[in-house]
């Protein structure tokens, strides 16, 4: 970049030495004339401007003398005349204007030219002519150089330097320590990188990316170019100081919005610099038209600007100013009021300057030795044209290499509340024991306050950080840790998901044996011959009569010896079960209890029938007890019931079954030690869902059974212990079944 530009100075150096030769011979090239003005004590003063620039300016001037005159600061001893020139051509016609000036009107001293282009070679035979030289307009940094440039003083409400240190201690009043820089390509672009970056610099302040666009470039350009990415991973905090004659601002801003640079993690920044002969703020004021231009294209943005610009603050006065003299706003260019208020206290500097220098020595030639007026205008503050409102822009303060010091705001475009808002003001303060010339600085520092907060549209109002915690590519986290502890929680999560697949595989594996099953072929039914056979055996060990126990209807043989009942369904269709209907029955297996009475399992899907298949208990039902004539039992026994009874139900409810379902007397058996057993536990509810979805039918009795099914509903039971029954010779157990 540096080698493209540079091609630029020879070609400027040949122009300055054409001119220096003109210039210094103006014996072949010109004929000398006597001074246009025969007055005494008066200065001539060759005022450089540029075509179209700026109407109605000479009227300010003499506004700005006749105030003069009139305070005294001019007078017999000492007044000013004007002569004016146009420039800011394609052929540095400022340039030749002013060797006219010099040589054949005889000025000694220059205010202008308007142009930077123009100003740097007329300020470099200014200094070689030793007659001072004002810049109300030019902006350039290399002007700043007070080696080069001895005599030359600038007045410019901006300057190149002066906004660029103003963003500088902007920047760093946020602490952020790294940006990125975007321009275009181009002579006056690169002369802004270059202002910026050694600025930036001295206060600690990176730039980690510097970006240039064509100026023809389209937002698909930018999009494709790979630029917008560096952005993203390089900064955060961006510079945008694009000098193009076409729109490249707005470009630029739909091309970031369209790739996702979030005003919620990017600072956009945009530093306002005038350039060329009609480079007219866009900020000035504060009707709806200048605004909504501005909104549109900078929305959710930092505009760095005179501090006050997007109000009347300026304009009222200097409108009023105006009016003194005749003129109104169709009459001015309203838009480069700056230009206006920086030619009126230029001139106005430059009297007040000569009035203390001729005060000083005595001596009315010290008034146009250029080094002495630019080292009597160092640190020289006076009131400019709006000084009067209030404004801080109305001051003209000078450093210490005789440069107006800024009075910048920083500016927020937010969206949402439909405004403009300055957040943070930016006020010069003049370091004292300071000599700009060593130190190459004006020898000011920028203050920063802060007069808005919590408007940034992020989640905690905050202006975003300049770089992220991690990094802009994550280096700077260690996610060792972090990756460590996600690895093993991740395993450990396949570790349980794993185990809890091989469980339920498990679990399936084991449901799907169906180890409760019962085949035909393993059981033997008993026809009623032989359970009156094995009734009337078991009654002479138990002394239970046979007649009392036949209630037990339907027996069966599993197996060699393991003697069963049953109840019997007609099955209409086979029988599927779910998951829900297998883990009850494994359940139904496994449970183990005193006063529980074994589920022997289940036979289906075989014949025209189902069989729910129980351990046979010898002294029959609580029933069957109950109200048996043979048997009478004290209290003891009554209470034995009860309890044994309450051990199995509380059994139940605390294990995975939860429930027996069908509690009646018919369902509490009694074995031959007398202990009482619960049966037709868990299975009452996957017996009516069968019978209603029409696999099996009712249960099949035979002639003379109760209904002892299971499928009865469930409801609290309570025992009381009643009276002996006298009437009948017997005690009884009185037990009330409430559903």
């Amino acid at each position: 970049m540096r080698k493209k530009y540079s091609l630029l100075a020879p070609r400027a150096q040949f122009l300055i030495t054409v001119f220096f030769l003109y210039l210094t011979i103006p014996e072949v090239f010109t004929q000398v004339v006597t001074n246009t003005s025969k007055r005494k004590n008066v200065v001539l003063i060759g005022h450089i401007g540029a075509i179209g620039a700026l109407p109605n300016y000479e009227k300010v001037l003499d506004m700005s003398r006749n105030e003069l005159l009139e305070d005294g600061t001019l007078g017999e001893d000492f007044d000013i005349e004007i002569i004016s020139r146009n420039g800011c051509g394609d052929a540095f016609e400022g340039v030749a204007a002013a060797a006219d000036l010099y040589h054949i009107e005889h000025v000694t001293t220059f205010l202008g030219p308007y142009c930077n282009s123009e100003m740097i070679p007329v300020a470099t035979m200014a200094n070689f002519w030793n007659i001072p030289i004002i810049a109300y307009m030019a902006t350039a940094n290399v002007l700043s150089d007070k080696k080069i440039y001895k005599t030359l003083v600038r007045t410019s409400l901006r300057t190149m330097n002066t906004i660029a240190e103003s963003t500088a201690a902007f920047i760093k009043h946020y602490k952020w320590r790294k940006v990125s820089l975007i321009s275009n390509v181009g002579a006056a672009a690169y002369e802004k990188l270059m202002a910026f970056e050694p600025v930036l610099k001295r206060h600690g302040v990176t730039v980690t990316r510097k970006i240039l666009f064509e100026e023809a470039a389209t937002v698909q350009d930018m999009l494709n170019g790979g630029q917008l990415e560096e952005i993203r991973a390089n900064s955060r905090i961006v510079i945008v100081m694009f000098s193009s004659k076409t729109d490249l601002t707005s470009v630029f801003r739909e091309a970031t919005t369209k790739y996702g640079l979030s005003e919620t993690e990017f600072v956009f920044i945009f530093p306002w610099l005038q350039e060329g002969a009609n480079g007219a703020s866009p900020f000035v004021g504060s009707d709806s038209s200048i605004l909504d231009k501005v909104k549109k294209t900078y929305t959710n943005c930092v505009l760095i600007d005179d501090t006050n610009g997007f109000d009347d603050r300026m304009i009222t006065p200097f409108t009023e100013r105006l009016n003194s003299i005749g003129l109104d706003e169709k009459d001015i260019d309203l838009t480069n009021i700056y230009g206006y208020i920086s030619l009126f206290d230029a001139l106005k500097m430059l009297a007040v300057a000569g009035r203390r220098v001729l005060n000083t020595t005595g001596k009315f030639s010290s008034v146009t030795d250029g080094k002495k007026m630019w080292n009597a205008m160092r640190r020289m503050t006076i009131p400019g044209m709006v000084s009067n409102a209030g404004v801080g822009s109305g001051t003209v303060m000078l450093d210490d290499l005789a440069e107006r010091v800024p009075f910048y705001s920083a500016f927020f475009v937010d969206r949402n509340r439909n405004q403009i808002s300055p957040f943070a003001s930016m006020a010069p303060k003049l370091i004292p024991n300071c000599d700009g010339l060593k130190t190459g600085t004006g020898c000011f520092e920028i203050n920063v306050t802060e007069v808005l907060s919590s408007f940034w549209p992020s989640v905690d109002g905050n202006l975003p950080i300049d770089e992220p915690v991690c990094g802009f590519r994550g280096e700077k986290c260690d996610y060792t840790m972090i990756i460590v502890g996600a690895s093993a929680a991740l395993c450990f999560m396949l570790a349980a998901i794993g185990a809890w697949i091989l469980r339920r595989y498990c679990e399936s594996r084991s449901l799907n044996s169906m180890p409760w099953r019962i085949f035909r072929d393993d059981m033997q039914i008993v026809d009623e011959e032989q359970v009156k056979s094995m009734l009337s055996l078991g009654s002479q060990r138990t002394k239970l009569s046979a007649t009392n126990a036949m209630a037990l209807k339907h027996h069966a043989i599993i197996g060699v010896n393991t003697h069963a009942t049953f109840h019997m369904y007609e099955q209409r269709r086979p029988i599927k079960f779910g998951r829900a209907d297998l883990t009850l029955l494994m359940r139904m297996k496994q449970v183990v209890h005193d006063n529980i009475n074994p589920f022997l399992g289940m036979a289906f899907n075989e014949k025209a029938e189902m069989l729910l298949l129980w351990k046979f208990c010898s002294r029959g039902t609580l029933q069957d007890v109950i109200y048996n004539d043979q048997f009478v039992l004290d209290e003891k026994f009554h209470g034995a019931f009860v309890r044994d009874i309450t051990l199995g139900l509380e059994y139940l409810h605390l294990s995975n079954i939860g429930f027996h379902g069908s509690l009646t007397t018919w369902s509490t058996l009694i074995d031959r030690n007398w202990l009482v057993k619960l049966t037709d536990y868990g299975i009452s509810d996957a017996v009516t869902r069968w019978v209603k979805h029409g696999s099996i039918n009712d249960e099949v009795l035979k002639e003379g059974d109760d209904k002892t099914d299971t499928a009865q509903r469930t409801g609290p039971v309570f025992f009381t212990v009643g009276n002996a029954n006298y009437a009948s010779g017997s005690r009884r157990l009185s037990i009330i079944s409430h559903n």
